[in-house]
């Protein structure tokens, strides 16, 4: 009690109550400002973000860019550097142990990812990056397998198989009527007719070979106005906009034959 140690309060109930009540009031307040304090310096940094972290962000395969997923895959290793130009690359290793619920058509299903396609070599930096065993090639991710037949296309059926539903209504061609050719007997000429007629002739087509041959003459071509050119803006300058680039991602799947099935390594190499 106060009053043990402080002598001025013998014998003084009051006092020794509000001396009290005051001691409370006092060390509540230092709690409070202490835990105000602390709350204002961490509120606002969230969690302390890994290179595990930032290596999934930068790949895309983080539980935050997944909302709805339901379901993670926690990589086993996990690097995040920087390339010589400075920009960030990550390598990220997952080891799937297969099953009904695990596996990697799970896996696809979690992250959006399409299906493995081809075998693909797999770089050099990511196998000495993880330093583990990585296999020397692995089926890539968004890939088309070359080795995949194609499916045949189904047959279209041709015009001509096609029966018309129409008749034949091609016109035919009647015959037309002969003039009948008469029957009485013309008389030869004489040679004296025959050249007679001929100097005739060669008179008329002398006379009349002048006047073809006379062409009226032609026209005078008019001068036409030639086209006024249309006046046209300076064309603006197109700004140069530098390439920013692009983030690339690529996953490499490796299925485990001794294992269960959907068994699996898979290994991812993302830059931004």
């Amino acid at each position: 009690m106060p009053s043990d140690s402080w002598p001025a309060l013998h014998g003084r109930p009051v006092l020794r109550r509000t001396v009290a009540i005051g001691l409370v009031i006092f060390v509540s307040v230092l709690a409070a400002l202490a835990v105000r304090g602390v709350n204002a310096l961490t509120v606002g940094r969230g969690a302390i973000e890994t290179d595990r972290d930032r290596a999934e962000l930068l790949a895309g395969l983080h539980p935050s860019q997944h909302p709805g997923a339901g379901r993670y895959y926690v990589p086993v290793g996990a690097v995040y550097t920087r390339t010589a130009d400075g920009l960030p690359v990550a390598y990220l290793h997952y080891r799937l142990a297969g099953g009904h619920e695990v596996g990697v058509g799970d896996f696809l299903r979690t992250y959006d990812l399409a299906a493995p396609g081809a075998l693909t070599p797999l770089p050099a930096d990511l196998a000495e990056a993880l330093g583990g065993d990585e296999p020397a090639e692995a089926r890539e991710v968004g890939v088309p397998d070359p080795s995949a037949s194609p499916s045949s296309p189904a047959p279209t059926p041709s015009a001509s198989a096609a029966p018309s539903a129409l008749p034949d209504e091609t016109p035919t061609a009647e015959p037309e009527p002969t003039t009948p050719e008469p029957t009485g007997h013309i008389a030869p000429a004489t040679e004296s007719e025959a050249e007679s007629e001929a100097e005739s002739e060669a008179g008329s087509a002398a006379e009349t070979a002048p006047a073809t041959a006379t062409e009226q003459p032609l026209p005078a071509p008019e001068d036409t106005p030639s086209p006024t050119p249309t006046p046209t803006a300076d064309p603006t300058p197109t700004p140069v906009v530098t390439p920013t680039p692009a983030r690339a991602r690529r996953i490499y799947i490796a299925p485990d034959p001794a294992g269960l099935p959907g068994a699996a390594d898979i290994y991812v190499r993302a830059t931004g």
